[in-house]
């Protein structure tokens, strides 16, 4: 899909309902973001539900941090606590991930959890994943956390690191590739939007349940090279 105009070049299934497992770590970000400040400041909780980044009880971070603990190695402990620390705890921060989707009229998503894992009433499509995406694209510190290989994250202090590596495996591997967010559970399968740089012009591509999403994506992006140009005009 063409961010720019939001058309559809290839593809197929576009309405399928599917699980989006960590994808959904886009809607998490974007509402964290329309709530709080990059700099505000949350104490962490600890959390140890699945992939987390080893946040530790009472570490003061602050939620670019988080966004990008949550972006870059897919942390639930930082999804959690961005969810936790809004008025009315997790519940509400979930409510809101679903006011998002529904304000932007991506009516054939619904969100019960803040980190993907597998609820049967925790779905999406590919297409209004897209548009999640699109959205995505429009904030730095999504962009910039997406495209992240590797980093160290620290708390207030400077004295509590976070040593992260990011989930998607395309990142250094293949150059046209500069983001967005991997998913996986094993109701889902494999699933990963990419954002994809061909010359300066952006695409995202979509795969979901993928038994090998990263060789998927490859091959979107090889027949992209291959069959796809733009015109740029000076006037």
């Amino acid at each position: 899909i063409d961010p720019a105009d939001n058309q559809i070049i290839a593809g197929s299934r576009f309405e399928e309902k599917i699980y989006p497992a960590s994808v959904t770590k886009l809607a998490t970000a974007l509402t964290a973001l329309n709530l709080y400040p990059l700099d505000e400041v949350i104490t962490a909780k600890a959390y140890s539900v699945g992939k987390t980044m080893n946040l530790l009880e009472g570490e003061k971070v602050t939620v670019n941090t988080l966004v990008s603990g949550l972006l870059i190695y897919s942390a639930n402990d930082a999804a959690f606590n961005l969810a936790d620390h809004v008025s009315g705890g997790t519940p509400t921060f979930v409510s809101q991930m679903n006011n998002l989707v529904k304000k932007y009229g991506l009516l054939n998503t619904h969100f019960m959890n803040f980190d993907g894992l597998h609820d049967p009433n925790h779905y999406s499509t590919l297409y209004d994943l897209s548009q999640i995406g699109r959205l995505s694209l429009k904030l730095p510190s999504i962009v910039v956390a997406a495209k992240t290989k590797e980093t160290d994250l620290a708390d207030l202090s400077g004295q509590i690191k976070h040593h992260l590596v990011s989930t998607n495996e395309l990142l250094g591997k293949v150059p046209e590739i500069e983001g967005l967010k991997t998913g996986w559970t094993p109701e889902a399968s494999g699933s990963f939007i990419g954002l994809v740089n061909l010359n300066g012009h952006y695409l995202l591509t979509l795969v979901a349940q993928s038994v090998d999403r990263f060789a998927d994506t490859e091959k979107l992006v090889a027949w992209a090279k291959s069959n796809l140009s733009w015109e740029y005009r000076s006037y």
